[in-house]
């Protein structure tokens, strides 16, 4: 009887343990596909960065993601801190040619055994070494990051690639921020405000009634009002003068008796010079003073510009793969951000799961455009207004009320694609199907030369 219950107990704690087995399976979506570029000479190449990790650094990037890092963010093999430079690597994947190019796999087999397909809203890579060996993310200052997006819809999770698997692993949802170049421009530090020459509405203060005088620090300046307008008036019971910090100044008068509601009892001034040598020689030292902010103010600009300028080119790009007939078009004016925590290096996909196109199905035989067969690898289909790839070799599914272009490579690498307009004709919707494929004459290496071709002829 000893025995038989400590079989049962055997039993049931190998049950317990399979069964969690099982549900934690269930949470990794798996797939055949390997990341492999299919142009390598194409693929989205990673940018580079020297972290000094015993300090705070916040990466801006040039896509208009931003990778915050906080210090002791990296582990060793053994789990301890690393001290001396990290070397990281991130690179964004907008939309379905970057991550073809990549060769980023986006099908995968949910538990009940149906093939799906990723639809995106943000996807990067980031990776980190130490004197070439790889690192790990240390759980206790985890980095962030706040990926570039273009769709504010929250039925999008966030997963995970397992490198030894090759499997997705769901973690949840992100958070969704969105920001502006003039919001980004506003939160830049102010530099104080360089003198000014003396307008017509510029005017001095002076106390002549006490005989210690509180406005002598001013007997040279002249104050100009920021408005450009007058400002005061003479024979004052008081006059104020408040420092504000930023190079402007506010003063009050005080009258003897009731004024005007026309007359101004206040304005806000710049410091001011008449005479000329005296504000070239304010200018001077103004500059001399400066120049580290001033230099360090314009450089964060330009950064903020040259960054909103390539999110402006990508809100164009990722507009030839959305619905050409939707009322609202994606434009620049914001900047969708959706952020998250990292918790291991490798592939982070902002995505939503959904099944293949259906209304077509079809059994492929490509063609050149002489009639010649055509044997293609790497074959995929976009349907725009989905950020996704379905990657097909002989049998295709597609919808045809959808705009569809698809796409392969030859044997020699050259590029076959079918357009909108080629489905737009094709009457066939199943059986054994020939497709007259457009093969493009030299073998192109660029990411750009190859949105010129599928996108912008």
């Amino acid at each position: 009887m000893k025995n038989l219950h400590y079989l049962l107990l055997v039993l049931i704690s190998m049950s317990y343990f399979s069964c969690k087995e099982n549900e934690k399976e269930s949470k990794l979506q798996t797939t055949k596909e390997q990341l492999v570029p299919p142009i390598p000479a194409a693929d989205i190449i990673a940018d580079e960065f020297q972290i000094l990790p015993q300090k705070d650094t916040v990466i801006y990037h040039k896509s208009g993601s931003i990778i915050t890092i906080p210090k002791e963010a990296f582990l060793d093999e053994s789990g301890n801190v690393i001290t001396s430079p990290v070397d990281l690597k991130f690179r964004m994947f907008s939309n379905p040619l970057e991550i073809y190019l990549a060769g980023i796999p986006m099908n995968f087999t949910n538990s009940n055994g149906e093939e799906l397909v990723f639809e995106s809203a943000g996807m990067f890579e980031i990776t980190a070494t130490n004197k070439g060996n790889l690192v790990q993310v240390n759980p206790e200052n985890k980095i962030k990051v706040a990926a570039v997006s273009f769709t504010k819809d929250p039925k999008f999770n966030r997963y995970d690639l397992d490198p030894n698997t090759n499997s997705w692993h769901e973690l949840g949802k992100d958070q969704i921020i969105s920001t502006s170049k003039t919001e980004e421009i506003s939160q830049l530090p102010e530099a104080p405000i360089p003198p000014k020459e003396a307008g017509k509405f510029a005017f001095q203060v002076f106390d002549d009634l006490n005989e210690k005088d509180k406005l002598e620090e001013y007997k040279d300046v002249w104050f100009e009002p920021v408005d450009g307008k007058k400002c005061g008036f003479n024979f004052t019971k008081d006059i104020l003068v408040e420092d504000l910090k930023n190079g402007t100044y506010k003063v009050t008068f005080v009258p003897w008796g009731k004024i005007s509601d026309t007359t101004k009892s206040s304005c806000i001034c710049y410091l001011s010079f008449k005479d000329k040598v005296q504000y070239s020689k304010a200018l001077t030292n103004y500059q001399k003073k400066y120049a580290k902010l001033i230099s360090k103010l314009e450089k964060e600009r330009k950064r903020i510009n040259d960054v909103w300028e390539i999110y402006d080119k990508k809100v164009k790009e990722y507009n030839f793969f959305i619905d050409k007939n939707e009322i609202e078009k994606l434009t620049g004016n914001n900047k969708i951000l959706r952020t998250l925590e990292i918790n291991q290096f490798g592939l982070v996909n902002l995505d939503y799961p959904h099944s293949y196109p259906k209304g077509a199905n079809i059994e492929v035989v490509y063609l050149d455009e002489n009639g010649n067969k055509l044997d293609l690898k790497q074959v995929v289909l976009v349907e725009i207004g989905k950020n996704a790839l379905y990657r097909y070799t002989n049998s295709i599914h597609f919808n045809p009320e959808s705009q569809n272009i698809l796409w392969g490579l030859t044997k020699t690498n050259k590029l076959a694609y079918f357009t909108i307009e080629d489905f737009k004709a094709l009457k066939e919707l199943s059986g054994k199907v020939k497709l007259k494929m457009r093969v493009h004459p030299k073998e192109l290496k660029t990411y750009e030369d190859i949105m010129n071709v599928l996108f912008k002829s």
